[in-house]
């Protein structure tokens, strides 16, 4: 069960990586009253380049470990982006239930500062870096200078309007309606009242996506602590009452259309009437939409009109990314896993000071992430009272 959870997130934060992630694992073990000694198993995810600016060539699992000073039986490195933070909880509960660890630290974060400063994300990174390959297909695939992964998700909302009508104001709505609920969260970086109008006359970044509808990466970690023992924690004991995956490995120009997300996969099964909210991950606003129509809560397609008929916000009908989502929270190290995670757990345990939804038992969250957002977690956090 989690016992334990904690961020730091900062625009752009002074000392060095490791200084932050030690603010941040001390803060998720006094909530979970564990001693670091007490860890025996590791689970974290690492982008090239969000470690101080150095881009870690082999044996990552090092280096954790051995700046917290502590010996751990099982390290594991979850290399899936966005979800990764997801698939951590559910193979350390795995793991604490068949005897091999007791309790898993979850790590998800780093600097984004200093790639962002210097132009460039790390689906680019090798534009800063050099020498480095982010696919099987780079010297075929990726000839032109691009942005990525703005200007691929760029090309699926372009794709999403010619086929289905979607307009940029219905993209926009979900900005909108995600601010509303970032205006109680005290976690949240923007808190400035939002228009349909501001949305739509902020700046072109890649035609059609507007600077307010595109996720600001900062600084900053989310860790979670999973264990057997719930000790003093105060936290609910939730379990992993859903979980699914699925990994499409195709690029771009292979599939049979961009408008589809492995979420399709990834959520089968999952009954969406007993959800008391949702986290979708919400790099861009057009993420949003397609989960929405890829997890089943409206047909594909028809998202932008479901944006109009639906209050999105947490007292709405259907809640989704109740505290503002990454959109206003900011992405810690280009990876929106820990943001979402973390406002599920707040929601289940009535902690959504101000944006907390009513009788929240059981909530979905959806992460997407890695090249071409080719992987993606369902999740359904409760008590396990199914």
């Amino acid at each position: 069960m989690i016992v334990g959870f904690s961020s730091s997130i900062h625009k752009k934060y002074e000392g060095s990586t490791f200084q932050l992630l030690a603010e941040t694992v001390s803060k998720a073990l006094d909530m979970a009253t564990i001693d670091l000694k007490d860890i025996d198993g590791i689970f974290y995810t690492v982008l090239p380049g969000v470690f101080d600016g150095k881009a870690s060539l082999h044996f990552s699992s090092f280096q954790i470990p051995s700046f917290l000073g502590i010996k751990p039986k099982v390290i594991e490195l979850v290399e899936y982006g966005g979800p990764s933070a997801l698939t951590m909880v559910y193979r350390a509960e795995k793991l604490i239930e068949v005897g091999e660890i007791n309790t898993a630290l979850c790590v998800v974060g780093g600097k984004a500062s200093f790639l962002r400063e210097n132009k460039v994300t790390v689906d680019a990174v090798d534009r800063f870096l050099g020498n480095v390959q982010l696919t099987p297909y780079d010297d075929l695939f990726r000839v032109y200078q691009d942005l990525n992964p703005v200007s691929d998700y760029a090309l699926v909302a372009k794709r999403h309007s010619k086929l289905f009508g979607t307009s940029d104001e219905q993209r926009a709505l979900i900005a909108v309606m995600q601010r509303k609920n970032a205006l109680g969260n005290e976690r949240a970086m923007y808190k400035t009242p939002l228009t349909v109008k501001d949305v739509l006359e902020s700046r072109v970044v890649s035609d059609p996506l507007r600077l307010l509808e595109i996720v600001y990466p900062v600084d900053g970690f989310h860790v979670f602590v999973v264990s057997k023992h719930q000790r003093k924690s105060d936290l609910r004991p939730l379990k992993v009452e859903f979980y699914g995956e699925s990994h499409w490995s195709e690029m771009p120009p292979e599939l049979p259309d961009i408008v589809y997300t492995p979420a399709v996969e990834s959520s089968n099964g999952v009954n969406l009437e007993r959800i008391d909210a949702f986290q979708l991950y919400d790099s861009f606003t057009i993420t949003v939409m397609l989960q929405m129509e890829d997890i089943g809560l409206t047909e594909k397609g028809k998202g932008g009109e479901f944006v109009e008929r639906t209050d999105i916000t947490y007292q709405g009908e259907v809640p989704i990314n109740t505290g503002g989502g990454s959109l206003n929270v900011g992405q810690p190290a280009f990876m929106s896993g820990g943001v979402i995670l973390e406002e599920a757990i707040l929601q289940l345990n009535d902690m959504a000071t101000n944006h907390q939804v009513k009788d929240a038992n059981r909530v979905l969250i959806n992460g997407i992430g890695g090249w071409n957002r080719g992987h993606s977690v369902t999740m359904v956090l409760g008590e396990g009272n199914v």
